[in-house]
């Protein structure tokens, strides 16, 4: 009699069938995410506003741990923890908290007002600047009699009277707006706190999820693999942490800069404009360019010489900043060339607006220098095969001639 056939485990196509149905789970996902783009990303924004309070605290502990390391070099230096350390922690975390409230209190205390009067000031010009353009069209028209205006001319004064209705409309329903926007401004506040509140565990047990993270890394690699794996996470933490925390104390000395010069030249909207100035230089390249234009147009309906002062004075500024104080902050964080400097903020605006256009630098310099350790970790293993495969052929150290490859390799090297 035939006895059945009893099932016999495979390990190696058992294998085969977990890779196979984790690689068709992948494509699933993939195609389920891509297939319906809106849905997708209307989910992402819902779970990333869900998240903004710890993300918010990550940025914040970013910030703050370099001012802990600072105070904890230039107060605790001699301290060999022990049973100081609890108190050493909980006084750099006071001390490194209380500079960056007051910071932020000083800042908004001095900037908010100057902001409020230089809009206030802005709408209340904004009649005599449209009688300026009108007047300039019309200047215009009577120095250069061949050249047409009726098409701008046309074009402001069909603009204007829905420019009025649009805004007769939205005084309308200010009552609406200010009620969404007290909301919004409420709800932005207690994200704010409870960030600052997480950022304040997340410094002070960072330790502890430092060293939780490594012992995750080393549980699923090997110990050699998982070393390289922490190095290479920390050398990507310094070059983000560099370029992100030296472009901004960067732009923050440019803003400071350009309001100091302004109010020695009497530029008016000094505030308002230093503040632009200062936000839109933490894009690299064409962050000083975005910043200056609307403070160049704005001066140059109110007065035409105070805004050609204004550009060569941004001009100044600006190579100063790229000549001087941007090398001395930021050295070469990134190791970019210029090429993928524009690449980076060309698809980072792209994909995030001017969020994306500031992270996508930092974001490249990461993924090209990871990309740059696998390409020197395959030639290391490319040149230690090679040298391997030469020590077991010995027919291939003869004598160089014409009829050894090495020989004729090493001419056409000579040659190139």
């Amino acid at each position: 009699m035939n006895k059945k056939k009893k099932f016999q485990s495979n390990r190696k196509y058992f294998t085969i069938c977990i890779y196979g149905i984790v690689t068709f789970c992948i494509c699933l996902g993939i195609f389920k995410l891509t297939n319906n783009w809106q849905d997708t990303t209307s989910r992402l924004g819902d779970i990333l506003s869900m998240l903004s309070p710890f993300l918010i605290a990550f940025l914040i502990a970013y910030f703050v741990n370099p001012i802990i390391r600072g105070i904890n070099r230039l107060l605790f230096h001699k301290v060999n923890g022990g049973k100081y350390e609890k108190l050493q922690k909980i006084t750099s975390l006071v001390i490194a908290y209380m500079i960056v409230v007051g910071f932020i209190v000083l800042l908004l205390n001095f900037i908010i007002p100057q902001v409020i009067s230089s809009i206030s000031e802005l709408v209340k010009q904004s009649p005599a600047m449209i009688a300026s353009i009108e007047n300039l069209l019309g200047n215009l028209s009577e120095d250069f009699p061949n050249t047409n205006f009726d098409v701008i001319e046309d074009f402001i004064n069909d603009s204007l009277p829905s420019f009025l209705d649009y805004f007769k409309t939205a005084m309308g329903n200010i009552v609406p707006w200010l009620y969404s926007a007290g909301i919004s401004i409420i709800s932005w506040l207690i994200n704010i706190i409870l960030a600052f509140v997480i950022s304040c565990y997340l410094m002070w047990d960072k330790n502890n999820l430092l060293n939780s993270m490594k012992q995750i890394v080393r549980a699923f690699f090997s110990k050699d693999i998982a070393e390289k794996i922490i190095v290479t996470a920390k050398e990507c933490n310094n070059i983000f942490s560099s370029f992100i925390i030296g472009k901004a104390i960067d732009s923050l000395i440019i803003g400071i800069l350009c309001f100091i010069l302004m109010t020695i030249l009497r530029l008016p909207y000094g505030a308002l404009i230093s503040l632009f100035i200062g936000v839109t230089n933490m894009i690299p390249y064409f962050g000083p360019f975005i910043g200056a234009v609307p403070g160049a147009l704005i001066l140059l309906i109110i007065n035409p010489s105070q805004a050609l002062i204004f550009i060569i004075m941004i001009f100044l500024l600006q190579q100063f900043d790229g000549t001087i104080l941007g090398p001395k902050i930021l050295g070469d964080s990134t190791g970019l060339q210029p090429i993928w400097i524009i690449f980076a903020i060309t698809v980072g605006g792209y994909t995030a607006g001017v969020l994306g256009m500031f992270l996508g630098v930092p974001i490249v310099a990461v993924i090209a220098h990871l990309l740059n350790k696998l390409i020197n970790y395959m030639i290391k293993k490319r040149e230690e095969s090679d040298n391997q495969s030469e020590g077991d052929n010995p027919s291939d150290k003869a004598a160089p001639g014409k009829d050894n490859p090495t020989f004729i390799a090493g001419d056409i090297q000579d040659k190139i």
